[in-house]
Formats: C-alpha cells, structure tokens, sequence
C-alpha cells in the first residue's frame, strides 16, 4: 500500500485558497485562465486527503469552516452581493 504524505492545515489551506481565489476571479469575470481538470482533481484530491487523515491530522471540521466563512465573507461582503441584488 502506498503511504500517503500528512497535509497539515495551514499547507493545505494555503493550495486551496488560491482555487478559491481562482474561481471568485472568474466569477467576477475577471482575466482569469479556466480552472484544468488536473487542477480540479488535485482540489478534490487535497480536500479528501486531509478530511481522511488519521487522527489527529483529520482536518475535516476546520476545512469546512474555513471554506464556509470564505464564501460567506464572498457573498455578505464581497462583490457577488452586489450582483444578486442588480
């Protein structure tokens, strides 16, 4: 069996944040190259790797709060509120 490397959270967060910042951008139609199937594979990847680490590295819970309160602070604070509403 293959082992798998440990993602620690900031690491992890640090790939996933730029592929959230990726698509904000071409949400707001900013010049932005379109999202790779590898680079969608490799989100996926990251996001089920540290969600299936072994404890105490399991970063699920951290991962879906630090991904919820990026959209929330998106869509309450940021641009796309502006866009719902027109």
């Amino acid at each position: 069996m293959i082992e798998r490397k440990t993602i620690d959270l900031e690491q992890g967060w640090e790939f996933l944040q730029k592929g959230i910042t990726k698509l904000k951008n071409i949400l707001e139609g900013l010049p932005e190259p379109r999202l790779s199937i590898e680079d969608i594979m490799m989100f996926h990847a990251t996001i089920y790797n540290m969600c299936t680490q072994e404890h105490p590295h399991d970063y699920s819970q951290p991962l879906y709060d630090k991904y919820r309160e990026s959209f929330e602070e998106y869509y309450f604070h940021g641009t796309a509120i502006y866009k719902v509403e027109t």
